[in-house]
């Protein structure tokens, strides 16, 4: 059959109604291919859908935007309230090991006898402290409150500070945030919280000033009722060991002793005790007696709530008293002699220091700085002092390492006594200090600290602390009164992404 006999042939065939086995293959196979196409376009679609879930997941758009409290409702998302959590998180950092948590178990770790876990007393301190913010940030704007330059400027300075340490770390300044508050968190949710509890803080200052005002009356009528905590007792003791003596078994594990080794000890103590006392009395020096019997002398009181100190800060004691004290609990007696007590009245006092650390200090990797070369660099800061405050002033902002004091010139104000570690305040305290003076002190703690002493204030110890006492009361109440001020409801979704 010719070509154009069969191309006439299928158009007769075709024209009937019957399909061309040909071009139905065709066709079909046409379709199938735009079908996988489609197949193929459908499920390139889901794999495009699921990475950009993937991504906006991981990015904690999703998280972060949910509600986990609201506050008289006002909604907070995760990321604000993980600010919360992880500041009180923070705040217990330093007493893990003292209160035997785990740090790593905070869900599971019991904390009360209720039932109640770290993790759910962390969150709940968090409302709390949400719930004071929230209302003392309204009370703000009802006051017409707001931040000014310098409350910024101390924004400014809580931001370069922490992304001075994410630096040091080796973070960006976004990362060392996810670090410290979550995954969920961002520079401007952190910002945003600093700037209320800056405001909060605000108004809270400016409420104390106007509505914790107090009279000298007040003030003595405090004193009054706490003398022990603001009177200071000048007194010797010497403490006589009743423990019974140790032993150890064969391989050296400690052997318990027995009831009548321990009251053998304890007697054995009362009779030395005793003696001591007797050759006191007789006109003996206290401290040579107490290295004669093997036992420790010291003049410095002890708290008015040891069993020592409840006989020294007794009110009936009078100069001259002296007597044998049993600490049955301690293991040991005391033998305390009362010369006088009197109100503290150590003055306050302006200090400017320069705190010098490891960082003034360029050494090689992994190596730690020593008192001696701390206390060298301080006298090589000292011996570069011009011999004014104002240079004085200059060389803090340059060298020293407190954040607290360093933008403003090394100065500390109005201090009162028992605020600043001992080296520090007994410099200040010395006999013959006076303004203009120098030195260098050091402690374990902190560094060297080279010493410029301004002078002394008026305010005397007893006086401040009874106001300060007042005000820390008054200031207590008013922010428990804040927090109940307000209602917050949790949602259960949100708060399991906390913490």
């Amino acid at each position: 059959m010719s070509a154009s006999r069969e191309k006439k042939k299928r158009q007769e065939f075709l024209a009937s109604g019957a399909v061309d086995p040909k071009a139905a293959r065709a066709a079909e196979q046409r379709a199938a291919e735009r079908k996988s196409n489609i197949l193929y376009a459908a499920v390139a679609g889901i794999f495009v859908v699921v990475a950009v879930a993937l991504v906006v997941y991981n990015s904690g758009i999703i998280q972060r935007n949910q509600t986990a409290v609201t506050i008289d409702g006002e909604k907070y998302n995760v990321a604000e309230t993980s600010y919360y959590y992880s500041q009180v998180y923070q705040n217990y950092a330093s007493f893990y090991s003292q209160l035997g948590m785990d740090p790593s178990g905070l869900k599971s770790q019991p904390y009360g006898d209720d039932g109640t876990t770290y993790d759910d007393f962390f969150k709940q301190s968090a409302v709390d402290n949400m719930k004071y913010i929230h209302a003392a940030v309204k009370a703000a704007g009802e006051a017409n409150m707001t931040l000014d330059s310098d409350d910024e400027a101390v924004v400014k300075q809580n931001v370069d500070s922490v992304k001075s340490a994410a630096a040091a770390a080796g973070y960006g300044y976004s990362s060392y945030l996810k670090a410290l508050y979550g995954s969920t968190m961002t520079s401007s949710v952190f910002e945003s919280c600093l700037r209320d509890q800056i405001l909060a803080s605000k108004y809270a200052d400016k409420y104390s000033e106007d509505n914790f005002v107090y009279t000298e009356d007040e003030i003595q009528a405090y004193y009054e009722e706490h003398k022990d905590t603001y009177d200071v007792v000048d007194a010797a003791y010497v403490t006589v060991s009743g423990a019974p003596e140790a032993k150890t078994d064969d391989e050296g594990n400690a052997i318990e002793a027995t009831e009548e080794e321990k009251t053998a000890a304890m007697e054995a103590a009362k009779a030395a005790a005793d003696e001591i006392l007797a050759a006191y009395k007789d006109g003996g020096n206290l401290e040579q007696l107490a290295a004669d019997h093997d036992a420790t002398y010291s003049d410095v009181t002890p708290g008015a709530s040891s069993v020592c100190g409840q006989w020294l800060f007794d009110q009936a004691r009078k100069s001259g008293d002296a007597d044998v004290i049993e600490d049955a609990s301690g293991s040991r007696y005391y033998v305390a002699v009362f010369n006088s007590r009197e109100r503290n009245e150590a003055l306050d006092y302006n200090v400017r220091h320069i705190l010098v650390t490891a960082a003034n200090l360029d050494l090689p990797e992994g190596e730690t700085a020593t008192e001696e070369q701390l206390t060298a660099k301080a006298q090589e800061i000292l011996a570069g002092w011009d011999g004014t405050e104002e240079g004085f002033a200059k060389l803090a902002e340059e060298y020293s390492q407190d954040g607290g004091s360093n933008t403003n010139g090394g100065l500390y104000e109005d201090v009162p006594k028992g605020q600043m570690v001992a080296p520090f305040e007994d410099w200040c305290y010395e006999a013959g200090r006076k303004a203009g003076d120098t030195g260098v002190v050091y402690y374990s703690g902190t560094g060297a600290h080279v010493m410029y002493f301004v002078g002394y204030g008026d305010t005397q110890y007893w006086h401040y602390g009874c106001e300060n006492a007042l005000r820390s009361n008054d200031q207590s109440e008013w922010q428990t009164q804040m927090t109940d001020s307000v209602t917050a409801e949790t949602n259960d979704g949100g708060m399991k992404l906390v913490g």
